[in-house]
């Protein structure tokens, strides 16, 4: 009897230290997987990993020297003397701004030098190629463009069908304008571009595709911009409506704000804002205030900052105030990081207008 219970006692021991040495072999091997796994980030609730952000597709575009690019000195920048009303001309029928991207704004599509060139038959206007930043070679109206788009490619939802290429190979930006394929596949659309992203930002006289005479690219927030928790360009804004020519000269301003070089404002009401105008959010607004108007919405919170850092363009008539992102088509955002309302709740007071007759900042 004494000794069979030897012998368990024996066995247990034995058993137990086989037990420890696999726990602690196993706990090594997870350590290890652990350390050789690529670390993701997560969402301030911790629930959902942030997509992994690759920075050679998500570069932005145009020279660091490109009004885009600069931010803001707010040592050297002023606010406008009359912004007072200017910001009630720009929220006077809606005082919030909107950020739908289900429609009327660009779909981005990221294409290399073997992307097919596909046959675009323009229905109207010009193909405005400005590739060199210098001079406009036109094509004939009505005429065939043939450029590179994805089999998938499908221009934004609205009467604008915005599309924008982007050449990752050449560096070159295709965009056009409403545009659509009949049933057969074919492309037509109003009016086709090329640029460059390795170009000024700012087309030469004549390039006509946005109100401000900009591209479809140009201030855009792409989803992957918004992933990786900066913009770090500014962005562009349009309104109901950007001031007519001749309601800006009874301001005593000018048509639209250099360098910018057109405008197709529409604003007859007093202290309508001309296009090329800058707007920002006041520096002194804290995140934490941020974070808390944003209800901790991440594309909220990233574009208010880059407010205050870059601050937005005003560019083009729309039919309420709006800023441009990415289209639901291929950015696939998700209400957890950006929605049609996300600032809603931003007072109006925190939005300025710069004074376009004064640097706002060190390069100018």
């Amino acid at each position: 009897m004494n000794k069979n219970r030897r012998f368990y006692w024996i066995m247990a021991v034995v058993a137990l230290i086989v037990f420890f040495v696999i726990l602690r072999v196993s706990q090594s091997m997870l350590k290890n997987m652990n350390q050789n796994m690529p670390t993701t980030s997560l969402t301030k609730q911790g629930s959902s990993p942030v997509p992994t952000v690759d920075e050679t597709l998500c570069k932005r575009p145009y020279q660091d020297s490109s009004i885009w690019n600069i931010p803001i000195d707010w040592s050297v920048a002023k606010i406008h003397p009359m912004n007072d009303l200017m910001m009630a001309a720009f929220f006077k029928d809606s005082n919030w701004i909107g950020t739908d991207t289900s429609q009327y704004t660009p779909n981005v599509y990221l294409v290399s030098k073997n992307t097919p060139l596909v046959p675009v038959k323009l229905k109207e206007y010009r193909f405005r190629d400005a590739i060199k930043d210098t001079v406009i070679q036109y094509g004939e109206p009505a005429g065939i463009v043939r450029m590179p788009l994805p089999s998938d490619a499908r221009p934004a939802i609205g009467t604008d069908g915005q599309l924008v290429v982007i050449n990752v190979d050449t560096n070159e930006e295709w965009g056009l304008n409403n545009g659509y394929q009949d049933n057969e596949g074919h492309w037509f659309a109003g009016g086709v571009y090329r640029y460059s992203i390795q170009n000024s930002g700012i087309p030469p006289e004549g390039f006509g595709q946005r109100g401000a005479g900009i591209g479809q690219l140009a201030g855009v927030v792409r989803r992957c911009e918004v992933d990786r928790g900066r913009i770090d360009h500014a962005v562009t804004i349009a309104y109901d409506y950007p001031c007519t020519p001749e309601t800006c000269q009874l301001n005593g301003w000018p048509a639209s704000i250099p360098p910018f070089r057109k405008t197709d404002g529409k604003g007859t009401f007093s202290y309508d804002i001309p296009e090329g105008a800058r707007i920002a959010v006041r520096p002194e607004i804290t995140k934490q205030d941020i974070a808390k108007v944003c209800r901790h919405i991440q594309g909220c919170v990233v574009w208010t900052l880059n407010m205050q850092e870059y601050g937005g363009f005003i560019v083009d008539n729309s039919g309420h105030p709006k800023t441009y992102a990415e289209g639901n088509t291929t950015a696939h955002w998700d209400t957890s990081v950006w929605t049609d309302d996300m600032l809603s709740h931003i007072p109006s007071d925190w939005y300025v207008v710069l004074d376009w007759n004064l640097p706002s900042t060190k390069a100018n």
